[in-house]
């Protein structure tokens, strides 16, 4: 099939195009004026390092990075022209917006008799590109609500399975500075999440539902460049692109299901993020997704979407991370109601349960294509913040204790403190069975002024709480004690 050749090559042969020469190209000149602004401070000097290999035995040898575990919280956001639609069917369980395409070719989807009934039968996907206007996008607000929010870091898709790419790419016109808004997308958001010191990574998809050049079949595909060979001479590039452009904290790989990682050649683009990273003194990771029946078995860190890699949830040797809308999609959904989403409680537990085994939370939301966040997604996630405000100590910077959880209470480790979090209120007396206080301790709940009266016994650790205590609303959901032990 055309542009799918499994030959294994070297990639830096294929890579042909040095920093300069880029910044020359009628897409780096766009942004080259703010180039500097995209890249993380401190990453200048070059630190020699042994070079990891396109190797399983190298690659698994790479650490995940401690920012990414003390952080423990990221927002991804999910755009581009399948906002524009904006629509999939209200079902049990996922449904994701963001395949409008795919879905409006399947006879059997609702998406096809929808797209038809509001569109017309003539009307195709790429002619909802000019309709992607981004005219209220505004990234400094972008950034300020994910703070709001309590994250730590942002990503955002640079290019999903239709092929839009968000950044001025030199190797398609299927872009934003070519089509649609007509600007760069991603470089102000970079530049504005770096200026309040929250890492930025973003999400690749290896393949492209309908790109002629991966599917070998002939198709309409506004702003196709005609190249040898897919991976090659497009992915492979693209990918070093964003790297050489964006210097990018981590990177989320997908749509890699179709292939193994020997057709995508993602070790060698993994070792090359590696090395490069590595160079100038950057911690850096990607995700799980390097092929076909890759996922859970290398990587820094191994996504859990929805239902699909649950295996990995919950593990306790391996990082891992909740990746999930707060409703049903990742792409924005003009017909979601409140009733699909996470409650704010189902969300704070979920972030609680999460970090206590090991794992991180990167929450997804769905902007319209105007670039607003819809106030279905926005005030869960403006609830976790308050709840954070008063409750981060027991979340950003902890372990794992030696016990994860008993019945409603999880528990988080940092120093010699054990935040005891209970997910259900006790009343006037907490009983904690796993912990034994030191002796002496000082135990407070996050919040609250004062220390609380407490005694250990054969049954455990019973915490009093009176009732004459002022108990405030941001304590709602989950309640966080913290104890001494060492």
């Amino acid at each position: 099939m055309a542009g799918k050749d499994t030959k294994m090559g070297n990639v830096s042969r294929q890579w042909k195009l040095s920093r300069r020469s880029f910044l020359k190209s009628a897409a780096g000149s766009a942004i080259a004026a703010g180039l500097s602004s995209y890249i993380p401070t401190g990453c200048a000097k070059e630190i020699p390092i042994k070079p990891f290999e396109a190797t399983w035995e190298s690659l698994d040898t790479h650490r995940c990075p401690g920012w990414f575990n003390d952080a423990k919280l990221g927002m991804y956001f999910h755009w581009g022209i399948c906002s524009v639609p904006a629509w999939a069917p209200r079902k049990e369980g996922i449904s994701y917006a963001e395949w409008y395409w795919y879905n409006m070719n399947d006879r059997e989807n609702p998406t096809w008799q929808y797209h038809r009934d509001t569109y017309g039968e003539h009307f195709t996907y790429d002619d909802f590109i000019p309709l992607f206007k981004a005219g209220h996008y505004n990234p400094e607000k972008w950034v300020a609500f994910a703070k709001s929010a309590g994250v730590q870091y942002i990503f955002v898709n640079a290019k999903h399975h239709d092929g839009f790419c968000l950044w001025p790419t030199r190797y398609t016109n299927r872009n934003a500075m070519r089509m649609g808004p007509k600007r760069d997308l991603i470089g102000p958001l970079i530049k504005a999440a770096r200026k309040e010191n929250l890492k930025v990574g973003f999400y690749y998809s290896f393949y492209e539902w309908y790109n002629p050049l991966y599917t070998g079949k002939p198709f309409p595909y506004a702003g196709l460049i005609t190249v040898n060979n897919y991976v090659d001479d497009f992915m492979v590039p693209q990918v070093h692109e964003l790297i050489e452009l964006y210097h990018p904290d981590f990177l989320y790989f997908d749509g890699e299901w179709d292939q193994p990682p020997e057709f995508w050649k993602s070790r060698e683009l993994v070792a090359h993020y590696y090395n490069q990273a590595g160079r100038r003194g950057q911690d850096v990771l990607v995700n799980d997704r390097f092929g076909k029946d890759s996922r859970g078995h290398h990587g820094d860190v191994y996504n859990v979407e929805y239902h699909y890699g649950t295996e990995t949830e919950g593990l306790l040797t391996h990082k891992w991370s909740y990746w999930r809308g707060v409703g049903n999609t990742f792409g924005y959904n003009r017909d979601m109601n409140p009733e699909d989403c996470l409650t704010v409680r189902e969300l704070i537990h979920m972030v609680v349960n999460g970090v206590s085994k090991n794992g991180n939370f990167d929450i997804n939301v769905g902007p319209t294509a105007d670039g607003l966040i819809s106030d279905v997604e926005r005030e869960p996630l403006l609830a976790l913040g308050r709840w954070l405000r008063v409750n981060g100590e027991a979340i950003y910077g902890t372990r794992v204790w030696n016990t994860t959880e008993e019945g409603d209470i999880r528990f988080t480790a940092k120093g010699e403190y054990v935040y005891a979090i209970f997910l259900k209120w006790q009343g006037e007396k907490f009983l904690i069975r796993s912990v034994r206080a030191a002796a002496g301790s000082e135990i407070t709940m996050l919040g609250i002024p004062g220390n609380l009266a407490w005694n250990q016994d054969e049954n455990g650790l019973t915490i009093e709480f009176p009732l004459s205590k002022s108990r405030p609303s941001e304590c709602a959901y989950a309640w966080a004690f913290k104890i001494r032990v060492s």
